[in-house]
């Protein structure tokens, strides 16, 4: 047996290889910094997580807190764009790629309810309008048509055709004061129009070629948690733009009342301002207090009205907005009966978001929605729609 000169202590005393003799084998060296999965694995893994968080804390904050209203302005296509990129990237990801494409589809389905999609419009949408049929024609102006050519705006509508118009901002805007301005077009548009009859009340206009047979502006101040601070102001001399975001009008259909409610809910921030101006947020506060207050009004009018009913307007809410899915749970979007896929109304030329939308209840049918270029007169694309009241009266 041949011997090691100089034997390391703990070492093997005889020749590796001589008979009898087992040679340990060398431990694996394990780097404790050397995760399971590769590198790009663990990132779609990390954006995989970060986007779940994300989606599950949007869903469980939205519509109910001012300092959440930031975030909640994005696209809602977002909502299916995201989780459809992670699953396209997931073969990308083994071992670990069966899993997160099973994360990515979980997302995709809960992100498909508010992403504003419209599933309706792949098997055509419209349907034959019944005799007696209304045709509706919803929008947000732009403050009238102030700067525009009275003529063009006048023309503009009655290029619609409509029975019924909702028209929202029937307002002026002074930009110095940063305030609203009372207009007076009824008596104009009596004249311009004389089959139709005229409501207005504070920023909401509504016309129409059916019977009128009550009409009535919901209030928003004794909903508001905090009357004092944002209700209306103290200096304003225009009290009826601040209470009244809801026109209810009960028309005459064959026979048949049916509650036409046209709306505008103020918007969440004010763009122009500065953010990091403490004036800023507390705008965004009481806003937040305003739009739940017309919101509040409206279900509550909702409630307690046994009329077919068509609420529409520009509600400065996307698919995506706890508030809008409140409001909109017992109702039917009238946009399932149309062929786009993807509706938006704002802002014209690029559209990205829906703001403006239109919803019936109770013994209502819809049978065409689109949406309708302002043709320069408005930021806010038309909604022009038929809706009938079925059964018997």
């Amino acid at each position: 047996m041949s011997l090691l000169l100089d034997p390391v202590p703990g070492a093997a005393t005889a020749a590796p290889g001589t008979p009898g003799v087992i040679t340990p084998a060398a431990p694996r060296r394990r780097d404790p910094g050397r995760p399971g999965w590769p590198r790009r694995a663990r990132w779609l893994a990390a954006l995989t997580a970060c986007w779940a968080v994300f989606l599950l804390t949007f869903l469980f904050l939205t519509g109910g807190h001012w300092w959440w209203r930031p975030v909640e302005l994005m696209p809602p296509l977002v909502f299916v764009a995201v989780p459809l990129l992670l699953l396209a990237l997931a073969p990308l990801a083994r071992p670990a790629r069966a899993r997160l494409a099973v994360a990515a589809v979980c997302c995709l389905v809960i992100g498909f309810d508010v992403s504003g999609l419209n599933p309706a419009a792949l098997s055509g949408g419209a349907t034959p309008a019944p005799p007696g049929a209304v045709r509706v024609f919803s929008w947000n102006t732009e403050y009238w048509y102030d700067g525009s050519d009275p003529q063009r705006f006048h023309d503009y509508l009655a290029a619609q055709q409509a029975d019924v118009y909702l028209l929202q901002e029937y307002v002026g805007w002074d930009l110095d004061r940063h305030r609203p301005v009372r207009v007076d077009h009824v008596a104009e548009l009596r004249r311009l129009f004389p089959d139709y009859q005229v409501v207005a009340v504070g920023e909401l206009l509504t016309m129409s070629r059916l019977p009128i047979v009550a009409s009535r502006a919901l209030d928003g101040l004794p909903y508001l948690t905090d009357p004092v601070r944002h209700g209306v102001p103290a200096d304003s001399d225009f009290g009826d733009y601040y209470r009244h975001k809801v026109l209810r009008t009960d028309v005459l259909v064959d026979g048949r009342v049916l509650s036409v409610y046209n709306v505008h809910v103020p918007v969440q921030l004010d763009i122009s301002m500065d953010p990091t101006d403490a004036e800023f947020t507390e705008f965004m506060r009481a806003q937040e207090d305003r739009r739940q207050a017309h919101y509040r009004a409206l279900r509550a009018d909702l409630a307690g009205n046994g009329n077919g009913q068509l609420v529409a307007g520009d509600f400065n809410a996307t698919s995506a907005m706890g508030e809008l899915h409140d409001l909109a749970g017992g109702m039917t979007d009238v946009a399932e009966a149309s062929g786009l896929l993807y509706p938006a109304s704002w802002p014209d030329g690029k559209p990205w978001w829906r703001l403006d939308w239109a919803f019936v209840s109770g013994p209502m049918r819809s049978h065409d929605y689109r949406m309708v270029g302002p043709q320069g007169l408005s930021d806010h694309l038309g909604q022009r729609f038929t809706v009938s009241l079925t059964g018997s009266g």
